[in-house]
């Protein structure tokens, strides 16, 4: 494929598609192919035989593959006996197929087209009459509902044949002796296997189960080890690894890369991308070697990481290479490949990695080795390599390799801004500024939200920024432009923001120091009402939604109106606050009416035990209506199961206070309830939610009064639970 620029040359990228023959093969794979082809050709067995060809992805099953069938039509190119090689896609079969019809069907087309042959017309006979049986006794592993094919197969069997019983042992053995009196071996190839569902990766192996041992059929089976492992372990409740072994009787290994080929292969591949298009690019030597064996070749693995990284850099640094340094775009490229996670926590940690004003103030008081355990349980809990980002990050930024006091004999280019390195403050953003991955929404959806969508299609569009995970940024975007709203459109977004505030979810994790998406929507609201003068206006977009909110809705108001509360010195206020006063202290009161009419009303036909922010919900309703809340939570929390929920929605993930529920239930009997409940049922509760119960159980047996526990021992009784 090739892209043609303006300026400059064409730019040849790297197929990833798998090699056809030998003579393509840069990995050193053909002979050990051309070795397997020829075990296959001459194995002289009748009994069938099942291969398994183990590799992970990248490492060139499927090119193996293809080597293989090459080699064994070269093999039997003048013998009378030539095998039949058959191909069978795990893709081609859905949910809806009879796999095991599918299967026989492909056998006896692959004849059809092959030869017509006396004894292929026996064994395609033999293949559709023991297929047909198969499907009319429902013996067949199906995925969804058997009735559709068990209907087919009587519509199929009605007239003269519908009386005939169907033998399931007679088609079968007559199958076997029909294939055993041939000396043609039948190969089946199933790659790709580890691509399907694990539902699908059970009903392959269930087929080759069933088939495997038909006489002089061979079947080679690609797929990577753990992913299928892992499938047949979740789907059977079983030891995958043992399941395997007894599917497959000979297993095959694809041997790892070596790191010299692999450099080889990368540094080959780089020279040629750098001669065809780039005239006057210049690197330091030593600074390259060290960033290429620190930043590059630990994240390189397979050759499909190879054409990945070097496609997508010529694309890169053909954009970028009069503004930045070779070494870091070629490093950075390959994380954003490799390890995205680590590109993005980088690309939003400028003020961590240069030297910025900012860090300059956050390293005054800064301890080094507490601030390098920081950063390494960050990284952690991203699912990063922390030994790998550390050396890759220390090599790129300098002042970070000084911030956690890793001391390194490597090379140090003098002067960091004429080099144009990515650890220069003023370069950093060039770096990232063609990353469009990184614009998690584009402008222009932000103001069609701002400027012309309804409310219906606010609430699709709000909903899936949230799922996607860019609900913070989005907030961040209007926040940045709440000037920029009409003033027609200001009650409308207010009060969408609210209706699915209680959805919202904190993903990033990738900056510090960042206020909780909840509050940075509570003060997005706040900075839209304050936007309308006229105080009725803001009073009445507020009743609206409070008196339209959902049960899910309840905690978000409850924690808006006690914020209008505290303006006033009211609940836990202290003090009058007039400048934060949205509306006057009569509306106020009204909206509190409307509020404990909305709760009752809710609670009428629908339980609000397990709503988010219960806690705000409960602390204003027994502010305004203390009774009717004691009433209902009492009646509410004699159900066992309630009094789960309760602690799920009123607790913290690590931390547990007696005080919030102690006028209502004994922690005495909450305990009780959580050892009694049945730990074979807590898939029912999410795992966050398992984390707040064996918080609270933590909390209970400590013998100080101290509050908050330790995530690691709470993690460890919920999974002592699921052991047990």
């Amino acid at each position: 494929m090739a892209v043609k620029f303006n300026r400059g040359k064409i730019m040849d990228y790297n197929s990833d598609r798998p090699i056809e023959s030998a003579n393509q093969d840069l990995l050193g794979r053909s002979t050990f192919s051309k070795q397997l082809a020829e075990a296959i050709f001459k194995y002289g067995s009748k009994d069938g035989l099942v291969i398994g060809l183990f590799g992970k992805w990248g490492t060139g099953k499927t090119s193996i593959l293809n080597i293989v069938v090459n080699e064994i039509n070269s093999l039997s190119e003048d013998s009378c006996d030539k095998p039949i090689i058959v191909k069978f896609s795990p893709w081609n079969y859905t949910d809806k197929d009879n796999l095991i019809s599918l299967f026989f069907r492909v056998l006896k087309n692959k004849l059809d087209i092959d030869n017509d042959e006396e004894k292929r017309k026996k064994i395609r006979k033999a293949l559709t009459d023991y297929s047909d049986a198969l499907d009319a006794l429902s013996l067949v592993p199906m995925v969804g509902s058997g009735l559709a094919i068990l209907l087919k197969t009587i519509a199929k069997a009605q007239g003269a044949e519908l009386s005939k019983e169907v033998d399931l042992d007679v088609t079968r053995n007559q199958l076997e002796k029909v294939l055993s009196e041939t000396n043609q071996k039948i190969i089946v190839i199933m790659d790709d296997i580890d691509r399907l569902t694990n539902s699908q990766i059970r009903d392959i192996f269930q087929l080759v189960k069933q088939v495997g041992n038909f006489p002089n059929i061979i079947y080679v089976l690609s797929m990577d080890r753990n992913v299928v492992c892992r499938a047949l372990e979740e789907v059977h409740n079983i030891d995958g690894s043992e399941y395997l072994e007894k599917i497959v009787q000979i297993p095959f290994e694809i041997p790892a890369l070596m790191k010299p080929q692999i450099r080889e292969i990368f540094l080959a591949k780089l020279n040629d991308t750098i001669k065809d298009i780039f005239d006057d690019i210049t690197w330091n030597e030593n600074y390259f070697n060290e960033v290429f064996n620190n930043c590059i070749e630990p994240y390189i693995k397979t050759l499909r990481d190879v054409n990945r990284v070097i496609n997508t850099f010529q694309f890169r640094y053909r954009l970028l290479y009069k503004e930045t340094a070779f070494e870091d775009m070629l490093a950075l490229t390959t994380i954003e490949v490799l390890e995205p996670q680590l590109y993005q926590w980088i690309s939003n940690n400028k003020d961590l990695l240069c030297s910025t004003s900012i860090h300059s103030l956050q390293s005054l008081y800064r301890d080094k080795k507490d601030y390098r355990i920081k950063i390494c349980n960050e990284l952690e809990r991203l699912g990063i390599n922390v030994d790998e980002a550390i050396k890759f990050l220390t090599t790129l930024f300098p002042v970070f390799e000084d911030d956690i006091d890793e001391r390194n004999i490597r090379y140090i280019s003098s002067n960091i801004r004429e080099a144009m390195r990515v650890a220069h403050e003023d370069r950093f953003n060039t770096y990232f500024v063609f990353d469009l991955s990184s614009i998690a929404i584009p402008r222009y959806i932000i103001n069609n939200c701002i400027h012309t969508l309804d409310f219906n299609r606010l609430m699709v569009i709000i909903t899936k920024i949230n799922d996607d995970g860019n609900i913070e940024y989005f907030i961040d975007e209007l926040q940045s432009l709440v000037n920029a709203i009409p003033s027609e459109r200001l009650g409308l977004l207010a009060t969408v923001i609210i209706n699915r505030q209680h959805e919202f979810k904190d993903t990033n994790s990738a900056r510090f120091y960042i206020a909780s998406v909840f509050y940075k929507a509570e003060f997005l609201v706040k900075s839209i009402l304050s936007r309308i003068d006229n105080e009725n206006e803001r009073y009445n977009i507020i009743k609206d939604i409070v008196g339209n909110i959902t049960k899910n809705g309840l905690g978000v108001i409850a924690s808006f109106i006690n914020i209008i509360e505290l303006s006033y010195g009211r609940l836990a206020g202290n003090e009058e606050h007039k400048d934060k006063q949205m509306i006057t202290l009569e509306h106020l009161e009204e909206l509190e009416k409307t509020y404990v009419s909305k709760i009752n009303e809710i609670i009428q036909s629908e339980s609000i035990i397990d709503i988010n922010y219960l806690h705000m919900a409960f602390y204003l309703w027994e502010c305004l209506d203390k009774n009717r809340a004691q009433i209902y939570f009492k009646e509410t929390l004699k159900e066992d199961i309630n009094i789960l929920k309760f602690v799920c929605s009123i607790g913290s993930r690590c931390d547990f206070k007696f005080n919030d529920y102690s006028t209502y239930i004994s922690p005495d009997t909450i305990y009780k309830k959580i050892q009694e409940f049945d730990k074979r049922d807590l898939y029912k509760f999410t795992f966050d939610d398992q984390i707040k119960l064996a918080s609270f159980v933590l909390n209970y047996e400590k013998s100080d009064n101290s509050y908050g526990v330790d995530e690691k021992l709470a993690k460890e009784l919920v999974n002592k639970w699921k052991n047990s």
